[in-house]
């Protein structure tokens, strides 16, 4: 479609980055009829004066920058009193200083910004240096300003970062901020010349000889290079040069699309909104059903068998099928207090008591005579030449013998021997993780100890510059994620290890991976594909990937692997979406290697209380709760709420189909005790 393809990777930096190529700089590729060059600059005046160059020569060109050209619905609109991004562009352009050394006024511009809504808010992250009432330094500190989290697109793409973050590790709002000031005035020199894709064009392919773009290298594998982000655009461009006309259509076909297009713009290359294959062609999403099932496939049982009394099985994993040692009852014995006698041999008129008595504590009793009877206790054995039990109190005893005022049916009042437990029934099967009351069972069938499964370890890591200890005052993200995991897997009967927090660092992070002494590791963040998720990208050049992109909402992105025979569990760093897919994907894992075989709870269909239309191409799991019989669901599906992992008591399942939920119609509800997690609420 395109002669050249420009591809930038762009920078905020605020002085050069030195002469020498680095990370976290600015990486321009160009793709001429698919001959490639890389070139490194230090500043963001030196990157455009190459683009310039390029786009002089005439060729139809297709230019991609890497950050957001548009912002969340209703702030254009704050701030230009219409919905076009491209005004912003200009509002931007007028106000943002850029100068040649890289120098420039962006957190101020961002206060002022702040400044015209109510509340705090919506820019937030600075340095501490920086005396900036208005710009909040951290997202806490952010409220009523009204205005949406998050972009559409970023809400179908893995791993791209809201804009409103400016600093600390993880940001895009600061590239977006220099960079669309720096397109207002590419735009202006480049004039008929130049189209923005979509918000010129809507949702086609641009006629101008430039297109205009915005992208998300992470979208691609890294291409192999020196320097990562030279790899990224490397990537980036041999995947536009496959681009069709498809790929320019995005939501096209939803109601909302020329909104979008004005207003927020899009990524190129992610499809039609509403599937979650909302990836360029040739990326595969798999499905939960797959996942599972390849889950099962690389988590065989991994712990030895050890022996233990049953006062200490409480919780443990049975190695082996357990068998009764003896009868439960043992012997035939009386169900209550009262007197025993031999049901046929009685005679009319007072029955003759024999001497002594038949106690629970004690042995049976001599043999009674025919046609006697003898005190007898619950639970005591009958002795020989007794079958019936009179209660006490239809009877009495005179120095004549026992008047019985009613004689009672053959057999009353006593149990069998054996009536619960045979000698060698089987009472408890393999795999079975042990409560209080299978103990008991074990104890009253005869056994002292049973064979049980080591307990499997499990460590559990946090990882991410921005994660700060529960509690702990300062900018940053509290660590929710640890001590949830590791309360989780000390519910379902392992031994949670502690491995910590690393910060963004690889270096760190494998030697973490190497010195942990567990069976599988719970990680959360650094999963997906952006700069600094060095967890997925660990696992594909040195361990091993088994899924990555699984069509599941919350839980992208997930990423299932191996480390030096490790299973690794990538979770995502939202809490709601760690918590679903621990749940719902490490669970049955973990619970398979720890000896207790593999347990997907099946659910059941209630009534639905909610409304919902679903779109095609993944599962999605909504916090729910039953009430009345019907499964109501949490206000809000956004992932960044935790409270309402609080407030659920379960999950509502809607697959992979296209669906329409009303009030009534049966969706699938698995209560959080069926995951082995008690009612949460």
């Amino acid at each position: 479609m395109f002669d050249l393809i420009l591809v930038a990777d762009w920078s905020a930096a605020a002085k050069p980055t030195g002469p020498t190529p680095r990370k976290d700089a600015i990486w321009v590729c160009a793709d001429l009829n698919g001959a490639q060059t890389t070139t490194y600059f230090p500043t963001r005046a030196k990157a455009l004066a190459h683009i310039d160059g390029w786009l002089g020569q005439g060729h139809r060109t297709l230019l991609g920058f890497d950050f957001a050209f548009g912002y969340p619905a209703g702030f254009a609109q704050a701030l230009t009193g219409g919905d076009s991004a491209l005004d912003v562009w200009d509002w931007l352009s007028a106000r943002v200083e850029d100068g040649p050394d890289n120098g420039n006024n962006r957190y101020d511009v961002a206060q002022d910004i702040n400044s015209l809504f109510p509340g705090v808010g919506p820019f937030w992250g600075r340095p501490a240096t920086l005396d900036l009432p208005d710009l909040p330094p951290t997202d806490r500190a952010r409220a009523d300003h009204g205005l949406p989290g998050r972009r559409a697109v970023e809400d179908v793409v893995p791993g791209a970062k809201p804009l409103w973050q400016l600093a600390y590790a993880g940001a895009v709002g600061s590239q977006s901020l220099v960079g669309l000031a720096a397109l207002s005035k590419l735009r202006a020199r480049w004039g008929e010349d130049l189209q923005v894709w979509p918000h010129q064009s809507g949702w086609q392919v641009p006629e101008a000889r430039i297109t205009l773009a915005e992208i998300y290298p992470s979208l691609w594998p890294v291409a192999s290079a020196p320097i990562k982000d030279q790899g990224q655009v490397i990537a980036t461009a041999r995947a536009l040069r496959r681009a069709t006309p498809e790929w320019f259509t995005g939501p096209g076909a939803q109601p909302d699309a020329p909104r979008i297009a004005r207003e927020e713009g899009w990524i190129l290359g992610v499809q039609a909104a509403g599937d979650c294959y909302a990836l360029p062609p040739g990326v595969h999403w798999t499905s939960v059903e797959d996942a599972l099932a390849t889950l099962r496939e690389a988590s065989p049982c991994r712990v030895g068998v050890e022996e233990v009394p049953l006062d200490q099985a409480t919780g443990r994993i049975l190695a082996a099928p357990v068998t009764a040692a003896r009868s439960h009852p043992p012997a035939a014995n009386a169900a209550v207090d009262g007197w025993a006698f031999a049901h046929g041999t009685l005679a009319p008129g007072p029955v003759p008591i024999a001497p002594g008595r038949a106690a629970a504590a004690t042995t049976r009793a001599a043999p009674v005579p025919p046609g006697h009877a003898l005190r007898i206790f619950t639970g005591a054995a009958l002795p020989p030449g007794v079958d019936t039990v009179a209660l006490q109190e239809d009877a009495s005893a005179t120095a004549e013998g026992l008047h019985l005022r009613a004689l009672p049916k053959p057999g009353a009042n006593t149990r069998p021997e054996a009536e619960d437990i045979a000698t060698g029934d089987p009472i408890l099967p393999e795999g079975r993780r042990l409560r209080p009351t299978d103990t008991a069972l074990a104890i009253a069938a005869g056994l002292g100890r049973v064979s049980v499964r080591e307990r499997l370890r499990v460590g559990v890591l946090s990882t991410g510059d921005e994660i700060i200890a529960p509690g702990a005052a300062g900018g940053g993200i509290h660590d929710v994620n640890r001590p949830m995991l590791l309360a989780m897997l000390d519910a379902w009967g392992l031994e949670a290890v502690d491995l910590g927090h690393v910060p963004d660092d690889a270096s760190v992070l494998r030697a973490t991976l190497d010195g942990s002494d567990v069976a599988a590791i719970l990680t959360s963040g650094g999963a997906s594909a952006g700069d600094e998720d060095h967890l997925s990208r660990l696992l594909t050049t040195e361990g091993s990937v088994q899924h990555w992109r699984i069509a599941i909402k919350p839980g992208r992105p997930l990423a299932l692997g191996q480390w030096k025979g490790r299973q690794i569990f990538g979770l995502p760093g939202n809490p709601v979406a760690a918590f679903t897919c621990a749940a719902l994907f490490a669970r049955p894992a973990l619970l398979q290697m720890a000896g207790a075989g593999w347990q997907v709870p099946p659910g059941r269909d209630v009534p639905a209380a909610f409304s919902k239309r679903k779109k095609p191409g993944r599962t999605e799991v909504l916090r729910a709760r039953l009430r009345d019989g019907h499964a109501e669901v949490f206000a809000s599906e956004g992932s960044g709420r935790v409270s309402g992992l609080s407030w659920a008591e379960g999950f509502v399942l809607l697959p992979d189909g296209a669906a329409e939920i009303t009030p009534g119609t049966p969706v699938r509800y698995i209560p959080f005790q069926d995951l082995g997690l008690g009612t949460v609420g």
